[in-house]
């Protein structure tokens, strides 16, 4: 009876230590505004599996006024849209935005890096459509070719405001209106993709191109310069629940295109991306690709290139989908 008891206070214990650790709160007791009043700042944050983030407020000492910045996100996304209250745009509430953006931002960057260019382009072009016989997304991110390795920065953040804003709240929330002129666009990239950067051989080339990939990226090298071709991100072609989650698999290079197995876990699907490797057009096939057929029969792990044809099984179903890669590439070229 003992054991019992003491095993049940050991689990309960366990379960409260895991809970302080998934949230976190803090808070600071300071004149931030040096007005001789002292004001309190709250920070919040929660962990999770998928989505993770929290919010960071000022409470004015002298008017009991609340300030707030919401930092909050799922890792199937790269990028968060911060928005900026008008309040706290005030001149006079200036040192609290330091406070808060020190809080919950990091670093500061001028412009965007290439491979943000490619995610902003992407999601911005973004086209959602449903009666194509092939695609059920189609995007044309651009980004230049660059004359050294490309590399992926430390999370930062830009500034937006005015128009970019509102075209940014278009994939990001629907939340553009005249309190929020301001918002900072947030980009955390991966850090085993920065170390995989490093040390990384062509997977596939051919005359022309040399293909690379990461856990969740794919680039490309064309004699001595660079450009990306895919970043797997949720606001753009789709991406797995979470970071640790391998997204790139195979990936097959034919003249100026190349066709990529993306995984998307935890869904037992997986997502086929055409790539023109110099418009960087990027379509996904509508199907569901999966070995699982519902049948005694097990579908195809992953596609396959024959006689210049693609094949794959889609969920659901036995019988081997036939596409000439003719047909696939003239479809994504007339976007």
């Amino acid at each position: 009876m003992k054991k019992t008891i003491l095993f049940i206070l050991v689990l309960v214990g366990a379960l409260h230590a895991l809970i302080a650790q998934r949230y976190k709160t803090h808070t600071t007791v300071i004149d931030f505004n040096k007005d001789t009043v002292l004001d309190t700042l709250i920070n919040y944050y929660e962990y999770g599996s998928a989505c993770s983030g929290g919010d960071a407020s000022i409470i004015n000492g002298k008017t009991k006024e609340k300030l707030t910045l919401y930092n909050e996100g799922c890792y199937s996304s790269f990028m968060r849209l911060i928005r900026v209250p008008t309040a706290l745009n005030l001149e006079i509430n200036a040192p609290f935005l330091k406070v808060l953006k020190d809080t919950v931002l990091p670093k500061k960057r001028s412009r965007p890096d290439s491979s943000l260019n490619w995610l902003l382009s992407g999601s911005l072009s973004l086209k959602v459509v449903e009666e194509h016989p092939l695609f059920d997304r189609i995007a044309a991110p651009k980004t230049n070719w660059i004359p050294n390795e490309l590399t992926l920065p430390e999370a930062y953040y830009i500034t937006v405001s005015g128009d970019t804003l509102q075209k940014l709240d278009r994939p990001y929330g629907n939340y553009f209106n005249q309190e929020y002129t301001t918002a900072f666009l947030v980009y955390y990239p991966i850090a085993d993709s920065r170390a995989q950067l490093a040390n990384l051989t062509p997977i596939i080339k051919n005359t022309e191109y040399e293909i690379y990939k990461t856990s969740h990226c794919v680039f490309v090298k064309k004699g001595k310069m660079y450009k990306w071709l895919f970043i797997s991100d949720s606001d753009v072609m789709g991406a797995p629940d979470r970071h640790s989650w391998q997204a790139i698999n195979q990936i097959q290079l034919i003249d100026n295109y190349v066709i990529i197995h993306q995984d998307v876990p935890p869904d037992n699907v997986y997502n086929i991306q055409i790539v023109n490797i110099e418009t960087q057009k990027v379509a996904r096939l509508k199907f569901e690709p999966c070995h699982e057929t519902m049948t005694n029969k097990r579908g195809m792990d992953t596609f396959e290139i024959r006689n210049k044809k693609l094949l794959f099984t889609a969920y659901g179903d036995p019988k081997v989908r036939i596409i000439p890669l003719k047909q696939l590439f003239h479809a994504l070229d007339q976007f």
